[in-house]
């Protein structure tokens, strides 16, 4: 199971606190005890030093001499001082009796009888560590005649390094305590603003769009949390972006089964009424006008929908070259002149603008499909403006009609699909809604933009801002 991120800052912190306090009382505890050690040798040797002066004017060769100026010093502590001859025997002894007993063999008397100082510990018969140091005696010709040694045992030091431990032991406890406390502390202030995103991501993650996380805390939580906000920003963005796009599916379908239902539904009615028989020559000719009618509405609104399906579904680049924006609108009035000229409609051209790079093809759709939808509109008689001109880096081609106008609150839907400002007026005409759909798809592909608005002197204004070349 894992475990949170404070609970491992304290674990750490702790860690870190119980090792650094060991460290240091065992080190403290280890020159301790060396210092105590240096403190008794230096002691030792220098009673042994004493001695062996003391010794050397004596004279080895009278034994009782020596025990007996041996117990009249008085040293402090309670070290025990002999005196051996050359052979390494004891001949004096403070703390005993001279046994003649033979310390040749020992270390530091060795090495004192061979001119040298001797130091040496081990355990004695009481089971506690004794530190030995011995000097040579010289006599009057410096030849060396005996030596003595001065020992004691280290139970002092012990006994010291004991209480020091304990003293360590509680100072460590308390240390290891006051530490779990601050880190408590520590780690609370540490991972508060990590608790206070983990609780924001949560939120977000059951439903709340809205959460945030709140910019506080270290530089690198402030950071998180700002990526944190940027990604939730782009997640409720994203998410509202495809429930605006699941509601224009949803549109979508819903208004091409409307438009589908429509003329099939007078084609329908009107082949069952010529299929009875019992129909009058005319009405079975107005029938089958309408029925070609409504037939061919159908074909166009399939072609529209194929057209923008294209253009919107198109991941490659456009087959693009240099465009006179004016062959293109007088190609787009030549092409649709006798749809114009049968709703008793003409159209005037205007203006100049640079070239800019396009599909020609598409471009010229564009402002047929603008010259088109002005005509659907316009009362007879009435004249269609073409306006071309630039603003700033722009080349800009304006379309100009003298129909009802465009109302305020159709502006900000006049581009989306089968929306039509009166719903009763184009597709009386056979329009289908799509017209100013594929302007808009055709003008976003080649990285401009179109704007519509109502002239203040009635009908509308259609202007499309398309990048111009520079140097034209």
């Amino acid at each position: 199971m894992h475990s949170s991120i404070r609970t491992r800052l304290l674990i750490s912190l702790l860690a870190v606190a119980v090792f650094s306090a060991g460290a240091l009382s065992w080190y403290f505890l280890h020159e301790l005890e060396a210092y105590g050690l240096r403190k008794l040798e230096d002691k030792l040797g220098a009673e042994a030093q004493l001695t062996a002066r003391m010794a050397g004017t004596i004279g080895i060769e009278d034994p009782g001499a020596l025990q007996s100026a041996l117990m009249g010093l008085e040293l402090p502590g309670s070290s025990r001082i002999r005196v051996v001859d050359a052979n390494g025997i004891v001949i004096a002894d403070l703390g005993g009796l001279a046994d003649a007993t033979d310390f040749s063999r020992r270390e530091e008397i060795r090495e004192a009888l061979a001119g040298e100082y001797g130091a040496d510990s081990r355990i004695i018969e009481n089971g506690r560590l004794a530190l030995f140091v011995a000097y040579p005696v010289l006599d009057a010709d410096d030849t060396v005649v005996g030596a003595t040694t001065s020992s004691a045992n280290t139970f002092s030091i012990t006994t010291l390094l004991h209480d020091y431990r304990l003293r360590l032991g509680g100072l460590v406890l308390g240390f290891i305590i006051f530490t779990w406390f601050l880190a408590e502390v520590l780690t609370r202030w540490l991972a508060s603003p990590l608790l206070r995103l983990e609780t924001t991501a949560n939120a977000f993650a059951r439903g709340d769009h809205a959460a945030r996380a709140e910019l506080w805390g270290s530089r690198e939580t402030r950071s998180v949390a700002r990526a944190f906000n940027r990604m939730a920003d782009d997640v409720e963005r994203t998410v509202l972006e495809l429930r605006a796009e699941e509601r224009l599916k949803s549109r979508f379908v819903s208004d091409v089964s409307h438009e589908l239902r429509s003329p099939l539904t007078a084609i329908r009615g009107m082949a069952e009424t010529l299929a009875e028989g019992d129909v009058a020559p005319a009405d079975a000719e107005r029938f089958l006008n309408t029925i070609v009618r409504e037939a061919d509405r159908l074909a166009r609104l399939a072609d529209d929908l194929l057209t923008l399906q294209r253009i919107e579904g198109a991941t490659g680049e456009l087959p693009i070259r240099r465009v006179d924006l004016g062959e293109v609108a007088t190609r787009a009035v030549s092409a649709i002149e006798h749809l114009v000229e049968s709703r008793n409609v003409s159209v005037e051209l205007s203006g100049s603008a640079p070239a800019v790079l396009g599909d020609p093809d598409r471009l010229q759709q564009v402002v047929a499909n603008l010259l088109d939808n002005a005509s659907r509109v316009m009362k007879e008689g009435g004249t269609i403006s073409v306006v071309m001109g630039h603003e700033d880096d722009f080349a800009t081609i304006s379309v100009l009609d003298q129909g009802p106008g465009i109302d305020s609150e159709d502006l900000p839907r006049i581009f989306d699909r089968f929306y039509r400002a009166e719903p009763g007026r184009e597709r009386s005409k056979g329009g289908a809604g799509l017209g100013l759909a594929i302007v808009k798809a055709i003008v976003d592909r080649h990285a401009g933009r179109i704007e519509a608005a109502a002239r203040p002197e009635g009908g509308a204004r259609f202007t499309i801002f398309l990048p111009a070349l520079r140097g034209d």
